[in-house]
């Protein structure tokens, strides 16, 4: 069994081989230069588990089972360290004390008895000449630690800690020796694995014991909820009310918090003084707040609930969060965190507080395709168009006959390669009077996603407000925000409210979650705004609508009423597809496929229709999950496709009383279809093939609105099944793209020349 002693060894072995002694060092030397200095050091001590087991796996187990043992024995450590470096800094003589131990009790407790001061014999080489820390030499700038190590670290720890000079405080350098209770160093503990004994996936993972010690655990969800932070004291200073006592003059009543520690509900109940056991009164003038937050945490156990796949109920674990763990915290985010469990009183959840956010983990795709994934690619290298015409061929097959609905699912798949928890991923709105069959392939292309949200008209679509019985003022997640880094499925757009609609919009439009509170609240809250970091999916029936009013407008693309709204739907939803052209030329033999498929589905046993599937879900996910991690860069000449297209399209298809049908956001629509289209094609640089493909999708929905095309392009939403896939995805359908790019040269060349231009994703 490990002696206190032994620990201290550890303890500082440990910040010797981190780095710890060095940045204590740093903090000293920039705490000396200010005028006056700060009261209170914060040190925080940062220990990864597996290398300290190198080290000593004694110390590891009493970090994990009692991190309050452990932080006083850092505590201990970094105290004598940073007394020994202002000796080296700033040498000072030692005068005789008559009192001892005025820095190593609680602040709460009397004073104990007097003792002799240890005898100078027996730690020369730590006090010689008064000023120097070891030997007869000069302090170096390892003085420290070799001065450590060469003596007793008990005897070190008691000389530098409890004999130091009460008369050289009240002078004007005071602020140069620290007493212990002037040290604040909170454990930032990282590097535990991730084994299932560590890991709280839920409540019945907690204690519910109230006797046992704080132990350390991670956690690791998706932030459902947080509360406005709320202000709480990290130090304060007391003095003492009795006149003439040495607590008037000396920091010796400086009270840190400490997570779990005594003083970590109340900072601020009466104390005694050490010395005369008066009572102590704050300094107003002399202490620091900080911030804190409370989140709800969905653990990964539970993320199912998002999707609505299967009905469960699932419970949040709240968490405290602090200060520099706050930054740029937002619902929805997924995070990963050291937490402290605090057990608490009878009948009581333990707290859960937090050590450490992690940072986000960097993207790891697959390290090598599937099989059929890799022979497509082999096969499909000579054709840069086929690859990712194939796998819109054979996606969703699952729901609905290949060929059905193709151009959604190839918005749907480069929607999916947009997605990513930097930015918001191509929103798509599919629009028809088959809405049941285009939600179900909605909600099965959501699965292929990193994480998705269904959307119910139970919640919020955005954020909102609430407030608690305890007076909490919290920001709750809405379907936008919880969709961080994935796929937001709203459903029917058409059914939603207007405000709702308006709400959508507004959020799509500004790429900005706009969260403010009701009427009510509004003196209590400020207007929070939130990065949108999801891709929007949902569909449209233009037939869905009431009688209009004489107040509401007409959207001049879909041609239905919609309410109040400040932009049509057609400039925030980037992709716009229709699944049926005017004339309803395609729809008929589809709907026979449709009807046969859904027939011989209804009679087949679901595992053997899951393996009739042309793409297994799982390597499809891996394929996806490649393709997101690529990073693209535009070439020149995809740049000027886009860029003299959208100018050209702004140009012929506008007038001067309406404006262009064109949206503003098209250029940046344009862009990321390009980019996703690399990406399926497992290609880093957007080539002209790449803008070619997304210039054609966008030019077959202006078609379906408006009856024309500028390129003589027609709207396909199905491909025929009896076509040949040669004329389909192969050779036929690489002249046609071929044709169709020196077209739309010509055309950019004719109304816009040469424009050149810089374009990001």
């Amino acid at each position: 069994m490990e002696t206190d002693k032994d620990r201290r060894n550890a303890a500082l072995r440990w910040l010797e081989y981190s780095g710890g002694l060095s940045q204590l060092r740093s903090a000293m030397v920039a705490r000396a230069k200010l005028n006056p200095p700060p009261k209170v050091l914060k040190v925080p001590v940062h220990v990864n588990i597996g290398k300290l087991n190198e080290i000593d796996a004694d110390f590891v187990t009493l970090v994990m089972r009692k991190p309050k043992e452990a932080q006083r024995i850092f505590q201990q450590v970094i105290h004598t360290a940073a007394v020994a470096i202002s000796l080296e800094l700033k040498p000072q003589p030692l005068s005789d004390v008559t009192m001892s131990q005025l820095t190593t009790e609680p602040d709460h407790c009397p004073p104990s008895q007097l003792t002799s001061l240890p005898d100078m014999d027996d730690i020369a080489s730590l006090y010689s000449d008064g000023v120097k820390l070891s030997g007869t030499q000069a302090p170096t700038k390892d003085s420290v630690v070799n001065s450590i190590d060469k003596v007793d670290f008990d005897l070190a720890l008691t000389s530098l800690e409890f004999d130091l000079p009460i008369d050289t405080a009240i002078t004007q350098e005071a602020g140069e020796i620290l007493t212990i209770s002037q040290i604040h160093a909170p454990l930032r503990v990282d590097g535990i694995p991730w084994f299932r004994e560590w890991v709280v996936g839920g409540v019945t993972d907690l204690p519910r014991s109230t006797d046992e010690d704080p132990v350390l655990a991670l956690v690791s969800g998706r932030v459902m909820s947080l509360s406005l932070p709320k202000s709480y004291t990290v130090w304060a200073r007391y003095l003492c009310t009795s006149e003439g006592c040495v607590g008037m003059a000396r920091d010796l009543h400086i009270r840190v918090f400490a997570v779990a520690g005594q003083d970590a509900d109340d900072m601020h109940h009466k104390p005694r003084c050490r010395v005369c056991c008066s009572e102590l009164e704050e300094d107003p003038s002399s202490h620091e707040l900080g911030e804190k937050s409370f989140i709800f945490l969905l653990p990964d156990s539970q993320s199912s609930a998002l999707t609505r796949e299967v009905y469960m109920r699932a419970q949040l674990l709240k968490i405290t969060l602090r200060d520099e763990m706050l930054a740029n915290l937002a619902p929805g985010q997924r995070m990963q965190a050291t937490v402290m469990i605090v057990p608490k009183k009878c009948n009581e959840f333990p707290c859960l507080e937090g050590i450490l956010v992690h940072p986000p983990a960097p993207l790891r795709p697959p390290s090598s395709l599937p099989p059929l994934f890799r022979q497509l690619v082999r096969d499909r290298q000579s054709s840069p168009w086929s690859l990712v015409l194939t796998l819109a061929y054979m996606f969703g097959t699952a729901v609905v006959p290949a060929g059905t609905f193709h151009t959604l699912k190839l918005a749907l798949l480069l929607s999916l390669a947009s997605c990513s928890s930097q930015k918001a991923g191509l929103a798509v709105l599919a629009v028809g009077s088959n809405t049941t069959l285009v939600l179900r392939l909605l909600w099965y292309g959501a699965k292929f996603a990193s994480h998705s949200v269904t959307h119910s008209s139970l919640d919020d679509v955005t954020a909102s407000f609430s407030k608690d019985h305890e007076g909490k003022i919290w920001v709750q997640g809405g379907s936008l925000l919880l969709a961080h880094g994935g796929v937001c499925v709203l459903g029917d757009f058409s059914k939603f409210k207007k405000d709702a609609r308006r709400s959508v919009c507004n959020t799509l439009e500004s790429g900005m979650v706009l969260v403010e509170a009701a009427p009510r609240l509004r003196s209590q809250t400020p207007i929070l705004k939130y990065p949108l970091r999801a891709a929007a999916w949902a569909c449209y029936d233009p037939a869905h609508h009431k009688g209009r009013t004489s107040t509401e407008m007409e959207d001049m693309f879909l041609r239905v009423p919609l309410g109040d709204l400040t932009k049509s739907i057609s400039d925030v939803f980037g992709l716009v597809i229709y699944t049926e052209t005017p004339g309803g030329e395609c729809e008929s033999k589809a709907e026979e496929e449709i009807t046969l498929h859904s027939l011989l589905n209804a009679i087949t046993n679901p595992m053997e229709s899951q393996a009739s599937t042309l793409l297994r879900p799982e390597d499809l996910k891996e394929y996806l999950a490649m393709a997101r991690s690529l990073e693209t860069v535009f070439s020149a000449g995809a740049e000027k496709l886009i860029r003299g297209y959208y100018v050209a399209a702004r140009r012929l298809r506008g007038d001067c009383v309406q404006g262009s049908a064109v949206p503003v956001t098209a250029i940046h629509t344009l862009a990321q279809a390009a980019a996703s289209h690399a990406r399926l094609a497992l290609r880093s640089t957007v080539e002209t093939w790449d803008a070619v493909a997304a210039i054609l999708l966008c030019e077959e929905g202006l078609a379906a609105h408006f009856g024309y095309s500028l390129l003589q392009v027609p709207p396909t939403p199905h491909l025929s099944a009896n076509t040949d896939l040669h004329i389909l995805v192969g050779r036929k359908n690489d002249e046609r793209m071929a044709n169709f790019q020196r077209q739309l040269e010509n055309f950019i060349a004719m109304h816009t020349g040469d424009i050149p231009s810089t374009l990001t994703t």
